[in-house]
């Protein structure tokens, strides 16, 4: 079984933190790859290290800078560590680059709780002029 497989059927299995082992060691590998920055990203979500995960987020994001699945995952990583000075950074970042995200925001129910704060109604006034 080749590193990529192992990765997936730990994943497929939930097995977490050896899924985070395996994509490690890939990303050792081949650090310019977008997709394995973001798997580390989702094992370490499913482990509770949003941060981390963001961080993560952000390395693939770094290397496909349009791909607003990834734009996503970097946001909820930061709500859901309650980083929301980085949050609302990002949010204003990731706009700048697709306005379309205001609406993706506003359409997710788990974001209710943030897009009635000030920073939020800030960014959106900003991008819906």
């Amino acid at each position: 079984m080749n590193l990529i497989e192992s990765y997936q059927s730990f994943a497929d299995q939930k097995k977490w933190n050896e899924a985070l082992s395996v994509i490690d060691e890939i990303i050792h590998i081949a650090p310019e790859i977008d997709t394995s920055w973001f798997n580390k990203g989702v094992c370490l979500d499913e482990l509770g290290r949003h941060n981390e995960a963001a961080e993560a987020f952000i390395k693939a994001q770094e290397k496909n800078i349009k791909d607003i699945g990834i734009h996503y995952r970097i946001i909820r990583s930061l709500f859901l560590a309650n980083n929301f000075g980085t949050l609302f950074e990002f949010i204003d970042y990731s706009c700048g680059i697709e306005p379309e995200v205001l609406n993706l925001i506003a359409a997710e129910s788990d974001f209710q709780e943030f897009i009635r704060r000030p920073e939020f109604l800030e960014i959106q006034k900003k991008y819906q002029e």
